[in-house]
């Protein structure tokens, strides 16, 4: 295998080659899929091979075993759920009074999501937070934003790119003036709450008795979101259970289970390639197997996203909320340590 083999083929045929291998397809259907394209035959079959013998497409091949037994697994656990189910469909429970204990046992230990109602009723943000309430207290505050998302097809690839400073007052008018917008948002990775200038907003927060650990201090333990109507965090998953908490405003979720992941398109990272806003079933025909839940949080609503569960998120007014991270429990949290799933190999075209 020399370099020159390589370039029988332009690189991007190579990479789809090297991905189609790596994906178990089969060496002489390859070949028959370029020939089809114009690539004269033992052209294709020379690149195929070398392509093929490549060390790293050769690891790739020798764990797609591993592979497969893992999502034949979570089909099953995905038909077993929607069999489950029954008519109805998924439906994200509301539960008001749930004791903490009850909580753990039958919602967070059990990877189950719930909405759980009255837990905020003793938050002086409730009734305070308002976005002239923050322009009249931080208003001279520079706070870190992304902006420019619009211009962005996949604004979260892209954070530090589109990381931009502004006084807290500025952010405010242009979410006011502007109607429902996705180009300008204060997310969690803006850690605003760790900012000195901003802890007294702590003192505004109840961590909601047994349920999450009093000391907000702690690093990382709580962070803000705040932005216009419109905004949207697409389909994706997070690597430890959330505890989102809606201070104002309403947000729109759409949530499906972990094991859900075969119809889900997990292109890149902890993110789906497909649009929630408006599946493309040419591109995405599994995505229609997916059992999703949709439900709405407004003020006072705390919602526990599981650990692994696939959710996105559309702002429906201007928004302000609070995550948490830092349970009350010896463990804090538990982690899903990412992995990569592509393209099934039936899936790719030319």
């Amino acid at each position: 295998m020399t370099p020159d083999t390589f370039q029988e083929l332009e690189p991007s045929l190579c990479a789809w080659v090297a991905e189609n291998l790596s994906g178990g397809v089969e060496v002489d259907l390859l070949v028959e899929v370029l020939r089809a394209t114009g690539v004269e035959s033992s052209r294709a079959r020379a690149a195929v091979v070398a392509i093929c013998a490549h060390p790293a497409v050769c690891q790739a091949r020798e764990s797609l075993g591993r592979r497969e037994a893992l999502e034949a697994l979570l089909e099953a656990r995905s038909a077993l759920y929607r069999q489950s189910l029954g008519e109805a469909g998924p439906v994200v429970e509301r539960r008001r009074g749930l004791a903490p204990e009850v909580f753990f046992e039958e919602f967070y230990l059990r990877n189950r999501p719930v909405i759980v109602e009255g837990l905020l009723d003793d938050w002086p943000a409730l009734s305070r937070w308002t976005p002239e309430w923050l322009v009249s207290r931080f208003g001279d505050e520079a706070v870190e934003v992304m902006a420019g998302r619009d211009g962005e097809p996949d604004p979260d690839f892209h954070a530090e790119r589109l990381r931009a400073t502004v006084p807290l007052r500025t952010l405010v008018e242009r979410m006011l003036a502007g109607g429902e917008s996705d180009d300008v948002y204060l997310v969690a990775r803006n850690s605003l709450l760790l900012r000195e200038a901003f802890r007294p907003l702590l003192d505004d927060l109840r961590p909601p008795a047994g349920y999450i650990h009093p000391d907000l201090r702690t690093p990382d333990s709580v962070h803000l979101w705040f932005g216009p109507a419109g905004t949207l965090s697409n389909l994706h998953h997070d690597h430890l259970n959330v505890f989102f908490c809606q201070v104002l405003g309403r947000k729109r979720f759409w949530l499906a289970p972990s094991w859900e992941l075969p119809w889900l398109y997990n292109d890149r990272g902890l993110y789906s390639a497909v649009d929630i806003r408006a599946p493309d079933a040419r591109r995405h025909p599994d995505f229609s197997r997916a059992a999703l839940a949709s439900c709405v949080v407004g003020p006072g609503d705390a919602l526990l996203i599981p650990v692994g569960w696939w959710h996105a998120v559309r702002a429906l007014d201007v928004s302000l909320s609070v995550t948490f991270v830092n349970f009350d429990r010896p463990e804090r949290n538990a982690q899903w340590r990412n992995y990569w799933i592509g393209p099934r190999p039936e899936k790719v075209e030319r």
